[in-house]
């Protein structure tokens, strides 16, 4: 009876330390406040995403998180010139109305090479549309990597630093620090992301397709995302 006393009453305590442990680690890491000002990190969260649309209009963040789109004058410069074209052909036909008049022998008949072209525009498909997209996704995920690694190694520079220094390694400090950038990152990336995805829903919806067809891209960004912090992951537990 006393050993069997003795076993619940060590297992118990063992029991005690193992709770008390878990609930300091997730003080360290979760409650625990730190000073984690770090102007070069700020710098790198703070750093404005740019990717560039199929129109040439730009979709960037300011500087409170709001997503916003600069529209291209390409397209009022190309109506400009259309416009010039034009009136430059229509010069044109008014100067040769009257030998074309003499030449017709029929005034039912009318022949024009140009509407001919402009009817024979062929509408774009749901993959048309979406290969245009591709190299904004592709930028937005290269600018996403560069700022993880940017971020990755500052946090290895602190260390070793502190390392070099003799100083303490505080884990939770590491943890709150550049968790909060990652997470600041993320969802700056996520913002420009869904700014492009819903460019992609626009013009889907305007050519008489289902908005869903730009899902994929969605599941591929959510796949990359993931790999992206399993390898960040791995990196820090292999430090």
């Amino acid at each position: 009876m006393k050993k069997r006393r003795r076993l619940k009453i060590t297992l118990l305590i063992a029991l005690i330390i193992i709770i008390g442990a878990g609930s300091y680690i997730l003080y360290e890491l979760k409650f625990k406040t730190y000073d984690v000002a770090d102007e070069e990190v700020t710098e790198i969260v703070a750093d404005p995403y740019t990717v560039e649309l199929p129109d040439g209009s730009k979709i960037t963040i300011d500087e409170k998180g709001n997503v916003v789109e600069e529209k291209s004058s390409f397209s009022k410069t190309q109506t400009a010139d259309n416009s010039t074209t034009n009136e430059t052909t229509n010069s044109s036909a008014n100067e040769g109305q009257s030998s074309a008049g003499q030449t017709q022998t029929s005034g039912n008949t009318v022949t024009s090479g140009s509407t001919t072209s402009n009817n024979s525009t062929t509408k774009p498909t749901v993959g048309s549309i979406k290969e245009k997209y591709v190299p904004a996704f592709v930028g937005l995920e290269a600018q996403a990597d560069s700022k993880i690694n940017a971020l990755v190694g500052r946090a290895k520079s602190e260390y070793m630093d502190k390392q070099a220094n003799g100083e303490s390694i505080n884990v939770g400090y590491f943890y709150n620090k550049y968790m909060a950038a990652a997470k600041g990152l993320e969802a700056n990336t996520d913002k420009v992301f869904n700014g492009v995805l819903g460019a992609v829903e626009k013009d889907l919806s305007k050519n008489g397709f289902d908005k869903s067809y730009a899902q994929s891209f969605k599941k591929e960004y959510e796949a990359s995302k993931k790999a992206r912090k399993d390898s960040i992951l791995s990196k820090a537990l292999g430090k």
